[in-house]
């Protein structure tokens, strides 16, 4: 358990947190959200001691172990082997090997008593340590990660980001750590790889911290979300879409008491004005005076971007034909991408391409977009006008222009204000826009491009991972966008919340062909699970739901001298995680259109929900009396 007390952080003169206190349970899994700037991957570095604290506390027992992941290390490029970065867990192992190696040389010429003393000692502290099991140890993690036995010894810089984390991870697991800090660790990940990330989490034994943008993937991991804002956290026992649910009814009642406070304050300072002067009243002002300085005072409810909408229209509409790919081949030195391929793509198809890395997704929307060689032909539609979003397009800026003029070369139709929206919208707000393009970061200039591809008044968009660097209320902005674009765009992107609210139809390339699914991506995946229930009819279909809850009471009370504090925490902790996950279902229960038009369900849901939520109120009160007995 890690207790994080009173803890305040000043960062470019004002302060990211005040006093804020917080708790991290051993198995929890933790999505920490917040707006951009609000100090999450702060906050991850200051719990791994990588910045030094001012004011507050972080108490931990002495031999709790941290590993901590972040985008420098997955980005992390070297030609030693994978096995050569994962065995770097044992340092001290490898510096007492490197010790021993070196006692042998010397004693080939100096041999004594002495160093035959020194070099037992040493040899019996390896092997005690378990020094020469540490290579069977990390070829064996690296195995059960998905390498094969032909990898063990291929440099790290031949491996995808998605593989270089398995790597990196492998490494922290081998250092075996009570609590994992990640931060974005699904960027550069393709959906094989996510969805084996989330699977190896929900079966971690430790505690687990994400900060994500990823919003399908807190859902599948999460048990609990902290939320920092106003420069506080806010702990919330369930997944992201019911923080999302939850946040909503806490924001109403927030504002509402903000603004019965400021109608109090008003009225107070009212009076103190009104009767400052008056020595009748002077005991009476200087009470309220005081009173006014002692508040309290509850923080306005910040107004993200989410509020934004931002449209982008079409010159004109194009004709039913957008592209029409006729007999395309495409090949490396030593792979085939497609083989006679015939595709069309028609007016208002909103194409989600999917995929494995390397299965050819870019390339192809390279060879829509006439950007990349191939054999055979592509057919252009009547009046289509293109734009294509890319990583490679950010050489395309102007280095020397600030943002706004960027865009106003560019874009000489739209409005200053229309502009400045745009860019809001994209996290460049204030004086911002007055930046030059050669002193921003790769995401930043990423960003830029992405807001210049949405102002060109194109009718056919190619968008290549288009929600990387984006935080959630700016993928959001996008999503509604594309939802109310008149024109036809394909896809890429790893984000699954992105896409299944972004398309109508998804490809995904197989055996050299584009495979075509003609719905949109929540479809997609559940005629996937069917087709392959059907041709593996051993295998378990995925539960939908319990939809006669019964909700468990609170265990008989153990008796402390029948059995330890430390299994009394154990069995809470299972009954609680088991309140979480009925209260998981219920939420979905009551998302369903079926359930929310029947009022009798809908009651009896709630009242579920609200029986859940006493429960494992009074579970947590119980584990923490628990842990402070320990």
């Amino acid at each position: 358990m890690l207790e994080i007390q009173n803890i305040s952080f000043e960062f470019a003169g004002h302060y990211l947190y005040r006093n804020i206190n917080w708790t991290i349970k051993p198995g929890e899994r933790i999505g920490l959200v917040g707006r951009n700037g609000t100090g999450k991957s702060t906050l991850l570095k200051i719990i791994n001691e990588d910045i030094e604290l001012r004011e507050g506390t972080i108490n931990k027992p002495k031999q709790y172990k941290i590993g901590y992941l972040y985008q420098d290390l997955i980005s992390y490029n070297t030609e030693q082997s994978i096995t050569q970065v994962a065995i770097q867990a044992f340092a001290n192992l490898q510096t007492l090997q490197t010790e021993i190696d070196e006692i042998l040389i010397k004693m080939e010429n100096e041999y004594s008593d002495e160093l035959v003393g020194i070099l037992g000692e040493k040899q019996a502290q390896f092997e005690h340590l378990g020094g020469y099991t540490m290579q069977n140890e990390t070829e064996e993690i690296l195995l059960g990660l998905g390498f094969q036995t032909s990898d063990l010894k291929r440099p790290l810089n031949e491996f995808s980001g998605g593989w270089r984390m398995r790597v990196i991870l492998a490494k922290m697991l081998l250092q075996k750590p009570d609590l994992l800090l990640l931060d974005e660790p699904t960027n550069h990940l393709d959906l094989p790889s996510i969805e084996w990330l989330e699977k190896y989490l929900n079966n971690f034994h430790g505690s687990v911290v994400v900060v994500s943008h990823d919003q399908e993937f807190l859902n599948r991991i999460c048990t609990k979300t902290v939320e920092i804002t106003n420069k506080r956290v806010y702990e919330w026992a369930g997944n992201y879409d019911f923080f999302l649910r939850a946040k909503i009814e806490r924001d109403d009642l927030q504002q509402k008491q903000f603004e019965s406070q400021q109608q109090y304050i008003k009225d107070q300072e009212k009076f103190i004005t009104r009767f400052r002067a008056k020595a009748t009243k002077a005991k009476a002002v200087q009470s309220r005076i005081k009173l006014l300085e002692k508040l309290e005072r509850f923080e306005e409810v910040a107004q993200d971007n989410q509020a934004m909408n931002v449209n982008f229209s079409i010159n004109r509409p194009t004709g039913r034909m957008v592209r029409k790919l006729e007999n395309i081949s495409k090949s490396y030195i030593n792979k085939s991408i497609v083989k006679n391929i015939n595709r069309e793509i028609l007016r208002d198809d909103k194409i989600a391409l999917i995929g494995a890395n390397g299965t050819g997704k870019s390339t192809l929307l390279r060879i829509l977009s006439g950007d990349d060689s191939f054999e055979g032909k592509v057919i252009n539609g009547h009046n289509v006008d293109e734009s294509f979003y890319a990583q490679h397009q950010l050489e395309s800026l102007t280095l020397e222009n600030e943002i706004l003029d960027e865009l106003i070369a560019f874009a000489p139709h739209k409005t200053e204000t229309e502009l400045r929206t745009l860019l809001g919208c994209f996290l460049f707000e204030g004086d911002d826009v007055y930046k030059k393009i050669k002193v921003l970061s790769g995401g930043e200039k990423a960003r830029v491009a992405l807001a210049k591809t949405l102002t060109t008044g194109a009718n056919f968009l190619l968008l290549d991972e288009p929600t990387n660097h984006l935080d959630m209320q700016s993928i959001d902005v996008l999503i509604r966008a594309l939802n109310n674009y008149k024109g036809s765009y394909v896809i890429v992107s790893h984000n699954r919340h992105f896409v299944s609210k972004t398309s109508n139809k998804v490809w995904w390339i197989e055996n050299q062909d584009i495979k075509e699914y003609p719905g949109n991506y929540i479809e997609f995946v559940d005629w996937k699970n069917r087709t392959t229930l059907a041709r593996n009819p051993n295998e378990k279909e995925p539960p939908k739901g319990k939809k006669n809850l019964k909700i468990k009471a609170i265990a008989k009370s153990v008796e402390t001298d029948e059995i330890s504090v430390e299994k009394q925490i154990e069995n809470f902790e299972n009954q609680l995680f088991e309140y979480r996950q009925t209260l998981l279902i219920v939420e979905q229960d009551m998302a369903s259109e079926q359930n929310y038009r029947n009022p009798e369900m809908m009651k009896k849901l709630n009242q579920n929900k609200s029986s859940l939520f006493k429960l494992a109120q009074k579970l947590e009160e119980e584990i923490d009396m628990l842990y402070r007995q320990l």
